[in-house]
């Protein structure tokens, strides 16, 4: 995609898969469908649970945009989160703050980009301002762009498209047939992008962390990124906790004879080998680890039970699910039919296999993304509900997602940008925002 000016970001930000392209003055938007959160008291070891824990929150996005983009610019090809946007989120005590390893390092073992790392510091002072408190997370989806080809002769017309030098629209450029002759795609995700401001289409493939032709080549890769990430900002006060890395999932990639790579015993690996190397520095915050299938919080007794067995010796490690409603709870956030019909108890349901394998194995829980479309009323009325469950189950949440960038129309987005210094908030937050008061006593797992 061309990016002569700040580009909306998708609705659900989904990894590309082989072959092709995958996601000051305030108004507010109408609210309702009223919860009474509780409040409790105080418990707990981390630094993170010296107050009562935050029950609620929110995903803050724009520092993790287009992580493939080579030279990018912020305000251009990824977003600064301004005063604007924590003034506009309210009481929220809580934000997921995606960024991306691409942006933090340059190559395995070197400093972190200063440039990068004093953009993501600038919104935690913003934070931390308010009394707002973070999960910095990486939201890579255990994968790094790698340029692999470039192509001159395309432009984009007077609607957007991307023209190639036939003059024929091209609908896909990370397509095979567009890179014919050029680059053979392989068993791997690709993601091509026209920069307009040399006229050049690029190929992007997408490597795994932890393996050759990764930026983070090996198995120390990751924690020796998080090792420098927690050594520059774990004395911040804005940082409530460190997300690994989003939504693993199982791809297309193949070991060098021919077999399928397995994801999840790689996660596996990676997750404990970056939790021992945080803890080694730090065991003041909590350690955030997703599950498998894009952190599948119904699927998780299917996919994700091995990762109970990461150690654990510092009480540090919270477990992460994600969870959207549409299309019977197979649609991802997709949210094809934004007025779709949802069954009060869907939500209820989908967590529920999350909250009872944490409970049977005694850890603790966090559901890191769900959200719906603005309008739908009923998945307004599920989330609630799904909410009063959690609440009652100690799982604390965060909606998906607040932040500069997105378009009006998005069936994610929390807010919109109006004027460089307006933000509506959209009433997709009606369900989440009465519980921003709610507290924990301590983040332990659910009991029976």
């Amino acid at each position: 995609m061309s990016d002569p000016a700040p580009s909306p970001l998708p609705d659900r930000p989904r990894p590309p898969q082989a072959g092709g392209l995958r996601r000051r003055a305030v108004l507010h938007g109408a609210l309702g469908l009223a919860a009474s959160p509780a409040l409790w008291g105080l418990g707990g070891r981390a630094r993170a649970q010296s107050a009562a824990l935050p029950f609620a929150g929110m995903n803050l996005s724009g520092l993790a945009s287009n992580p493939y983009v080579e030279n990018a610019r912020i305000g251009t090809h990824y977003r600064d989160i301004t005063e604007q946007h924590i003034e506009a989120a309210g009481d929220c005590p809580l934000f997921r703050l995606p960024a991306t390893a691409h942006r933090f390092t340059r190559a395995q073992g070197w400093p972190l980009e200063e440039a990068y790392a004093a953009q993501v510091e600038t919104v935690l002072d913003r934070l931390a301002a308010h009394g707002k408190l973070a999960i910095l997370e990486l939201h890579d989806y255990m994968r790094l762009p790698r340029k692999v080809a470039t192509q001159s002769g395309y432009a984009r017309n007077a609607a957007g498209q991307l023209v190639g030098p036939d003059g024929q629209v091209v609908p896909n450029p990370a397509a095979a047939s567009v890179w014919a002759g050029v680059y053979e795609l392989g068993a791997f995700g690709y993601i091509a992008h026209h920069d307009a401001r040399d006229g050049l289409l690029r190929l992007y493939e997408h490597r795994v962390i932890g393996t050759a032709g990764c930026k983070l080549f090996n198995d120390g890769g990751l924690p020796d990124l998080w090792a420098r990430i927690v050594q520059r900002f774990g004395g911040h006060p804005a940082i409530f906790g460190w997300g690994l890395m989003n939504e693993p999932y199982q791809g297309p990639e193949r070991n060098a004879d021919g077999s399928p790579f397995l994801m999840a015993p790689h996660w596996l690996k990676t997750a404990a080998n970056t939790v021992e190397r945080i803890a080694r520095a730090d065991r003041r915050h909590y350690i955030f680890v997703c599950g498998n299938e894009y952190a599948s919080a119904r699927r998780w007794p299917q996919v994700s039970l091995d990762l109970f067995d990461i150690p654990d010796p510092y009480g540090l490690v919270v477990y992460e699910a994600h969870n959207y409603l549409d299309n019977g709870g197979t649609g991802g956030g997709a949210w094809r039919q934004r007025d779709e019909a949802v069954h009060p108890d869907t939500g209820i349901e989908m967590v529920r296999p999350f909250v009872e394998a944490l409970r049977a194995a005694g850890k603790r829980g966090f559901l890191g993304e769900h959200g719906y479309p603005e309008g739908n009323a009923s998945a307004a009325l599920a989330t609630t509900r799904m909410l009063q469950y959690l609440q009652q189950h100690r799982v604390p949440s965060t909606q998906w997602c607040f932040g500069p960038g997105w378009p009006a129309g998005s069936a994610l987005g929390m807010s919109t940008d109006l004027t460089p210094h307006t933000v509506r908030v959209k009433d997709n937050i009606a369900a989440v925002r009465p519980f921003f008061g709610a507290r924990l006593s301590d983040y332990v797992p659910p009991q029976a």
